[in-house]
């Protein structure tokens, strides 16, 4: 009986998906390194509907149109999933479009991946990441899954680039966001993200590349290693690159209104050559 009460005093405190804005529905918008992760979001997510518009090479401005093109009321999870492609030098560029979407969605929770990038002209990912830290602060509830962090202490699970993570950090990747999602989801709380240099502070338990302990942060300048290579029996299980990534379409419902656009376009291109040859 006892154990009955205390489950139904958890229940009364835990926030229901009724409770969210829109209809639990999740947006996801994003570059190269989401058209690698979203195959596998709706392993982890199974029963939840997940709209995903990704495209390759995209900066966070590029992204924000993306966003804008596919966001409807009844999305309650936005997945931005953006930065990587923005010049490091730069970081007001990404700050300016996480607060587009802020103030598009209003209440509605976000899921903001930690940027893992290239350094550009001897300046990291710091002001990018901290970006995303400031963010994530000013927004309760918003999920800030530490990509940037996991990529400093999985280094074996990228591409040569150094940049795109192999079948099997893609999936890890997937996991990590798929988190963010489900805590989105349950109205938890943020775990802060460090805020400062080109990735999350080491997580409990794990130690950087160059030997970093928890809580301090890996910099961003750390040679690779390439991926598994093939050995007597074959490559390791999910640890060759993923060759061609999917090019995700745009989702149905997108899809179907930009057409509706265009027929409507042509419809009234038509009407007038009409009235212009038949007065």
């Amino acid at each position: 009986m006892a154990l009955v009460v205390a489950l139904a005093g958890l229940a009364a405190l835990a926030p229901s998906a009724s409770a969210l804005p829109g209809s639990g529905r999740v947006l996801v918008v994003g570059d190269s390194l989401e058209e690698l992760t979203s195959p596998y979001l709706q392993r982890f997510l199974p029963g939840v509907p997940i709209t995903v518009n990704a495209v390759g090479g995209s900066n966070s401005y590029q992204i924000l149109a993306l966003f804008q093109e596919s966001y409807e009321p009844s999305d309650s999870v936005i997945v931005f999933d953006a930065g990587t492609n923005d010049d490091p030098e730069y970081p007001q560029i990404l700050a300016e479009n996480l607060s587009k979407v802020a103030a598009t969605i209003g209440g509605r929770c976000m899921v903001v991946p930690t940027i893992h990038g290239f350094t550009v002209n001897g300046v990291d990912n710091t002001g990018k990441n901290r970006v995303v830290a400031e963010f994530a602060a000013s927004r309760p509830g918003t999920q800030t899954p530490d990509w940037a962090g996991f990529v400093h202490t999985h280094p074996q699970l990228m591409q040569a680039d150094g940049l795109h993570p192999i079948e099997a950090g893609a999936e890890a990747r997937a996991r990590l966001v798929a988190t963010g999602i489900e805590r989105c989801l349950a109205g938890a709380e943020n775990t802060p993200v460090a805020s400062g240099a080109n990735a999350g502070a080491i997580p409990p338990g794990e130690e950087g590349q160059n030997g970093e302990g928890e809580g301090q942060l890996s910099p961003s300048h750390e040679a690779f290693e390439p991926a598994a290579e093939a050995g007597p029996v074959g490559p390791e299980p999910g640890s060759q690159p993923v060759a061609e990534p999917v090019h995700f379409q745009l989702v149905d419902r997108v899809a179907v209104r930009r057409a509706a656009v265009i027929a409507e376009a042509g419809r009234g291109l038509v009407a007038a050559m009409v009235a212009a040859l038949f007065p």
